[in-house]
């Protein structure tokens, strides 16, 4: 296994708790040598399962899955990393510190804030999203809902704004705009391509696996699975659905 795209969490027992510099951990499974708490920051080789680590601090960054998940109740999320004492960072979700805790210091802020971790909550509701979006895709594929109303529909709810531009713009000043090109399963994905949508913007359904359903393409079927950009179109982002 190694890292999908998921949170960290510890595996072990219980325990005490104390965070200090020189904590230590075992590695339990293939997983990325990482120059930040996120999978698209530089990687630098591999952690093999048995390695042992000196854990020098803590960040929270991207959500990721790995080899402990099925101790985690959110459905198997976490976003804690650790830098190690080579400089690179490994997600706690794939070693072993032998406490639920969080067991070195926080290194500092750097960048913007990560996304929050799904809940069990938010996972039904994605899968419902997504599972109403495939059901378009293969039932109605030449359906002439527009890309916000769909991603609205997907979601049975009504977002502010009358196009996805202006629901970026919304989302963007709360802060709530990554873009990082790896949203998660469910997450909004924003573009923009005046030469095809006068300016109103574009949003689509992250697969969560680098593919996206769209509505509204420009050729049949309008409803369609899609990579996350393409020449002349401009990556805006991702959200959260809120």
């Amino acid at each position: 296994m190694g890292i999908a795209s998921g949170l960290l969490v510890t595996c072990a027992a219980t325990g005490t708790g104390a965070a200090h510099a020189d904590a230590s951990a075992t590695v339990k499974t293939h997983t990325q040598r990482m120059s930040d708490a996120n999978l698209n920051s530089q990687q630098n080789g591999w952690y093999n399962a048995g390695d042992h680590l000196t854990l020098v601090c803590s960040r929270r960054g991207q959500a990721v899955k790995g080899y402990f998940s099925f101790n985690i109740p959110n459905g198997g999320w976490d976003n804690l990393w650790y830098k190690t004492s080579d400089g690179n960072f490994v997600a706690d979700v794939d070693i072993e510190t032998g406490t639920l805790d969080v067991v070195a210091p926080d290194c500092g802020n750097s960048g913007p804030a990560p996304a929050p971790a799904p809940t069990a909550q938010d996972g039904d509701r994605v899968a419902n999203a997504l599972g109403w979006a495939r059901n378009q895709m293969a039932n109605n594929p030449n359906s002439s809902i527009q890309c916000f109303e769909f991603v609205e529909a997907a979601y049975a709810t009504k977002w502010p704004g009358g196009t996805a531009l202006d629901f970026y713009n919304t989302l963007k000043g709360q802060g709530k705009i990554h873009t990082d090109t790896n949203p998660p399963a469910g997450a909004l994905v924003f573009s923009s391509d005046p030469r095809f949508d006068g300016g109103a913007g574009h949003v689509m359904l992250s697969e969560g696996n680098g593919n996206f359903i769209t509505a509204n393409y420009y050729k049949a079927p309008k409803i369609r699975e899609v990579p996350l950009t393409y020449p002349g179109n401009t990556y805006l982002g991702w959200a959260v659905a809120p």
